[in-house]
């Protein structure tokens, strides 16, 4: 019997081990669309609201998926309200915050789920237009922020603490960058993007963590063809990299931090007194994780918004 229950302890804490590296595990759910690139004209309110869906089924070591004995896929649900609001013709203000209606690691039989669920983080950013030109049809836009740790954290099961990747919060500060172009070509009506945007956590040192998620690197390409105002389809390739967490004295969590290609499909449809649909996707293409980890396997999201003129 004693073997039995050490036998147990020991699978279920290398379990855990192995889903402290699992992707979009660090607060709210990251989104990067191409149409909240750019800067608003001068008292330009944009209101929006988004439903994403995650879910991550394979474990994957390196470029390969992993055979292993069990079943523990992941998923989250997950809803946001931001708010942008054009404070002159360069600078636009943007807050955001979010709820988890679940946030679920399934683990092997005969074992429950883990299930974190409450309010995410705060967002603040500020995007400054940093060039623009009527003629040539480009625009240039750098931002910065940071994401507040106001979201539900340590979260506890019958006294037991509930594994990181559930934490409905980040646990820590998250300063943000990005930078961002777009291109018009007015003869085909034909839209090119790129961006690429930053996440820098802190050290989460609280009651039953001190972990430091890796740096995370978004680079993307996108590309977007207006056929109706009520059919604006674009597609956008992302090259992500995550970078290893630490925990006590730097050691590094060797199964944490990945590389991985998406492929992001996306719908937006205009109507209306300034409103919009946008239904997307994303898909990976290629990932190539560190050790042993549960990767992504898609991720889902449909934003509804509403431009205002408060001018």
């Amino acid at each position: 019997m004693l073997h039995t229950i050490l036998l147990s302890a020991c699978f279920l804490f290398c379990f855990q081990a192995f889903t402290y590296g699992q992707c979009c595990s660090a607060g709210n759910p990251s989104s990067f669309s191409f149409t909240d690139n750019n800067s608003l004209k001068t008292k330009i309110l944009h209101v929006s609201s988004s439903y994403k869906y995650g879910y991550s089924g394979k474990y994957y070591a390196g470029s390969e998926p992993e055979d292993v004995s069990f079943t523990a896929p992941a998923s989250y649900s997950f809803i946001d309200l931001k708010a942008a609001y054009g404070i002159s013709k360069r600078l636009t203000f943007e807050a955001s915050s979010g709820y988890f209606f679940s946030k679920e690691q399934q683990n092997p039989d005969p074992y429950p789920s883990d299930i974190g669920y409450g309010l995410g983080d705060a967002e603040l950013n500020v995007r400054y237009r940093a060039y623009k030109s009527v003629t040539k049809h480009i625009e240039l836009t750098a931002s910065a922020g940071i994401r507040l740790p106001v979201g539900v954290f340590d979260l506890e099961k019958d006294g037991v603490k509930l594994p990181i990747t559930v934490q409905p919060s980040a646990g820590s500060f998250v300063y943000l960058a990005g930078f961002s172009a777009a291109k018009t070509f007015t003869e085909n009506k034909l839209k090119l993007f790129s961006s690429i945007f930053m996440e820098f956590p802190q050290l989460i040192n609280s009651k039953n963590f001190y972990y430091r998620y890796g740096n995370l690197y978004n680079l993307s390409i996108s590309a977007a063809f207006p056929v109706h105002k009520l059919l604006n389809p674009g597609l956008q390739i992302q090259a992500e990299i995550r970078e290893h967490a630490t925990r006590e004295d730097e050691q590094l969590v060797e199964a944490s931090g990945y590389k991985v290609i998406i492929l992001s499909p996306q719908i937006e449809s205009d109507f209306g007194n300034n409103w919009s649909v946008l239904v997307y996707t994303d898909l990976p293409v290629f990932r190539y994780f560190n050790g042993m980890q549960l990767a992504n396997s898609f991720k889902a999201g449909i934003r509804v918004s509403k431009r205002i003129n408060l001018g």
